[in-house]
């Protein structure tokens, strides 16, 4: 006869789910995805404590405020598969270490953001993709970062300028969402960039990418 084994202290993804109102299909996902730490394994039970239960409330809130899995994970220090990560979270941690300024306008334009701990960390998937294929082209992250406040701030009034003006010239109809006016605006600056690099960086030239 096996001697008895007390049930550890924690919640089963049951109890877990109930708790914090999250189904246990998606409690897995996030666990998938590198989003919560895994459940401590007790026999053939898995339980939850209370790391887990912060975790997914911490999780619930920034979903609530619109942040996608992806920034989610970028703020909560998920694990990924991208060596790149490392060296982005490394070059946040400077930044905020040695030039807070710079840390603060990264912040105020909503490019960084801070986990539970205040670990500050790159909350926009498209700047940490970018930022990692700099990297891999031989930028450091820390530079990247740095000229990303500065062309910020630059360029945030303009931005507000030209969206009132848009506004005013299509009588601002209430139907259409705000993100169809900003994506007007994030289409003609994208093709202003990408015509002003063909001139930049010639085709052969260093800051070019040969055709795949």
């Amino acid at each position: 006869m096996k001697p008895f084994s007390p049930r550890p202290a924690g919640y089963t993804i049951e109890e877990l789910s109930a708790i914090v109102g999250m189904s246990a299909r998606n409690i897995r996902a996030h666990q998938t995805r590198g989003l919560v730490p895994p459940p401590v394994r007790h026999g053939r039970s898995a339980y939850y404590g209370p790391v887990h239960l912060r975790r997914l409330r911490r999780i619930t809130t920034l979903q609530k405020q619109g942040f996608n899995l992806v920034s989610i994970g970028a703020m909560l220090g998920a694990a990924t598969v991208d060596g790149g990560a490392e060296r982005l979270a490394a070059a946040v941690a400077d930044i905020a270490r040695d030039q807070p300024a710079v840390a603060r306008c990264l912040e105020r334009h909503g490019v960084v953001g801070r986990d539970d701990a205040g670990t500050p960390a790159v909350v926009r998937p498209a700047v940490s993709r970018a930022v990692a294929d700099l990297a891999g082209a031989g930028i450091p992250p820390l530079a990247a970062l740095r000229f990303l406040g500065q062309f910020l701030d630059r360029v945030a009034p303009l931005a507000g300028e030209q969206l009132a003006v848009l506004k005013a010239q299509t009588g601002g109809v209430s139907a259409a969402p705000r993100a169809c006016f900003a994506e007007l605006l994030v289409s003609a600056f994208r093709t202003s960039v990408e015509n002003a690099a063909e001139v930049t960086f010639p085709a052969g030239e260093p800051g070019t990418r040969p055709p795949r």
